[in-house]
């Protein structure tokens, strides 16, 4: 088995053919889709998601679609139950790529990927984390453990290489024997973009694979505030940006609503050497990102600056979506005609996303999404904040299919 050297040159995948190229919806007039909003916990302020019924995603026709459009805009999470067989990664990319059909590309939101190992003269892409999948390399595996036998063209007894917070987190860590009895943590509370050159996704889509057993694990926040929350293992947190935007108080609401966000050039490989707050929303500052002088080539015009609050383009409620590891620099104005201040230094930067994003990081707000094998969820990355979560190694093996493929437009508030 070979493996590709952090200097190797990234190359493209293997050519599949795009949803233009495969998409012959059969004729339909009626969807036969069936939403059942998701029954949250009575104490808890999450107003959104919806379970779906009456679709099976490998044979999806056009009304169907028209129905899972309108349907995720409104509800910003569904769950595809019921499910006739497993969703294929072909049926998964078509999914995901009706949503932009100005998209011309088809391409990862995150580039191309690099070659992962060769053996037997077959090549795999992607990275020990985040494999792709030959037959459809927009769709990459995640989460941890040994893939099923015989699974696509990976070599037997192929493993996926599990994150944890020990790696990425300041301390103080988890110790290994309170994570073995179930204490969890936030790894990373995002939505899912290159947050350089590429649009980040419309929508994401995980079909669950194979899921942890075991009892709920105890998030703990690790913040000082002694906050913990019980999930399903394995389980997906979410938080509504239009929630995020609630909670804010009217002055800093206003702020928001104006400003802007610079993000950092190759924003992944330059924090790849600095360590996360504990709770997964920021940086900590330490002065340990790469040098700008020392990531690959990047240009000026390349540099993503987003608005804060992105409006949804079916319901146009407002939604803070903002990613405070990958933040730079800061835009900020009170009122849309007042005056612009910059903020460059990278701790006032980082004390300005805590205090926009920390209101809504707390169990009430929270819908940990607990996966059940054969499901699909489907969300509207522009419009919710997501984490992976923490589970014992004991509880076996978590493997989901991902696709998001990059968009034709960056949000433009």
């Amino acid at each position: 088995m070979v493996f590709a050297s952090a200097t190797e040159t990234i190359v493209g995948p293997p050519k599949v053919l795009t949803v233009r190229e495969t998409y012959s919806p059969p004729n339909a007039s009626r969807s036969n889709g069936r939403l059942v909003p998701i029954k949250h916990a009575p104490d808890s302020k999450a107003d959104f998601g919806a379970e779906v019924y009456g679709i099976d995603l490998n044979n999806f026709t056009s009304a169907d679609f028209d129905f899972i459009h309108d349907a995720l805009h409104r509800h910003k999470l569904l769950v595809f139950k019921a499910q006739p067989e497993m969703l294929r990664p072909q049926q998964q990319y078509r999914l995901t790529a009706c949503f932009d059909p100005d998209e011309q590309t088809g391409g990862f939101a995150h580039g191309a990927d690099p070659v992962l190992l060769t053996e037997n003269g077959v090549t795999i892409y992607g990275l020990p984390n985040r494999p792709a999948i030959n037959a459809q390399p927009q769709v990459h595996i995640l989460g941890r453990g040994e893939l099923p036998e015989n699974y696509f063209d990976f070599p037997p007894g192929f493993n996926v290489k599990g994150i944890d917070h020990v790696d990425f987190h300041v301390p103080p860590h988890i110790p290994r024997e309170e994570r073995d009895r179930g204490a969890s943590r936030f790894y990373q509370w995002h939505w899912d973009g290159a947050l350089y050159a590429i649009p980040p996704p419309r929508v994401g889509c995980l079909l669950a694979v194979r899921t942890p057993k075991g009892p709920d694990v105890t998030v703990h926040w690790g913040d000082g505030t002694g906050r913990t929350m019980g999930i399903a293992p394995g389980a997906t947190a979410m938080v509504a940006g239009s929630r995020a935007l609630e909670v804010l108080d009217d002055e800093t609401r206003e702020v928001v609503l104006n400003s802007r966000v610079e993000y950092a050039p190759h924003a992944f490989r330059w924090m790849s050497t600095a360590r996360s707050t504990q709770l997964g929303h920021t940086i900590v500052t330490e002065g340990k990102e790469v040098p700008l002088d020392e990531l690959p080539p990047w240009s000026e015009e390349k540099i993503c600056v987003y608005p804060m609050v992105w409006t949804n383009p079916v319901t146009g409620e407002k939604s803070l979506q903002v990613h405070g590891q990958g933040a730079f620099k800061l835009y900020l104005k009170d009122k849309p005609d007042g005056e612009e201040r910059i903020i460059s230094d990278l701790k006032e930067v980082r004390e300005f996303m805590h205090k926009i994003m920390s209101p809504a990081l707390s169990p009430e707000n929270i819908y940990a999404h607990p996966h059940q094998e054969g499901d699909v969820i489907l969300w509207y990355n522009r419009a919710l904040w997501h984490s992976i979560t923490e589970f014992p190694e004991s509880y076996g093996p978590r493997i989901m299919h991902q696709c998001n493929i990059a968009a034709s437009d960056h949000p433009s508030g």
